[in-house]
């Protein structure tokens, strides 16, 4: 009886958390009322308040999970393919997150520059501490194997997300500075100094050899 109350439970939850997510990607989202979103979820106004204290927490969950569901793929995608530099894994990593941006605008629209809620939210490290998403500890394994060293790598980590994110959303939704296929060249540029700053004279004198 306990298992089935708590099945319904979260089944409702379910149901609004689709709600709004479908109208806040379709619409604009200052203008999306909770009436509508419990109406659209086939709920009462009331129970939406049983799970959520206002639209804010429910679009910084949306914006959460969408983050992290991006970053998964992308990490699914690196670990398919035969990858073992470490800053061509990153690159690889925001690529594959910049095409899928690319192709779902109203994901881009919604999420706008907070893409890096997906990993350094508190809604995250919360709700998703003991499942798949191991970006974090992946990017400081995967360091460590090539020899790069990092005085903090989760602030390494936040800059390159938080700028991807922010600067990604102006190339793909308005073209600025440049259009995204134009632009990321000069991102993978920044993003790769960013990262040589960790390197270590070992993987500086393997670097400086394979380009002699």
């Amino acid at each position: 009886m306990k298992s089935k109350i708590l099945e319904n439970k979260k089944q409702k939850e379910n149901k609004l958390l689709k709600s709004a997510f479908d109208l806040f990607t379709t619409r604009d989202i200052d203008t999306v009322t909770i009436s509508e979103i419990a109406r659209h979820a086939g709920v009462a106004k009331g129970t939406f308040y049983l799970y959520f204290k206002d639209k804010d927490q429910i679009r910084n969950i949306l914006i959460s999970r969408e983050s992290r569901r991006i970053f998964l793929n992308a990490q699914k995608a690196l670990e398919e393919n035969d990858i073992r530099g470490f800053e061509d894994a990153i690159i690889f990593m925001i690529n594959h997150i910049l095409m899928e941006l690319k192709k779902n605008r109203s994901i881009l629209a919604f999420i706008e520059k907070n893409l890096s809620w997906g990993i350094f939210s508190d809604y995250v490290q919360n709700a998703f501490a003991d499942d798949e998403l191991h970006i974090k500890n992946d990017f400081i394994q995967l360091a460590k194997k090539n020899h790069y060293q990092f005085k903090d790598p989760e602030v390494v980590m936040y800059i390159i997300i938080d700028m991807v994110g922010s600067t990604c959303y102006s190339s793909i939704i308005n073209n600025k500075p440049l259009p995204i296929d134009q632009y990321k060249p000069y991102l993978f540029d920044a993003v790769r100094a960013i990262l040589r700053t960790g390197k270590t004279n070992e993987e500086l004198y393997k670097s400086d050899r394979r380009h002699r």
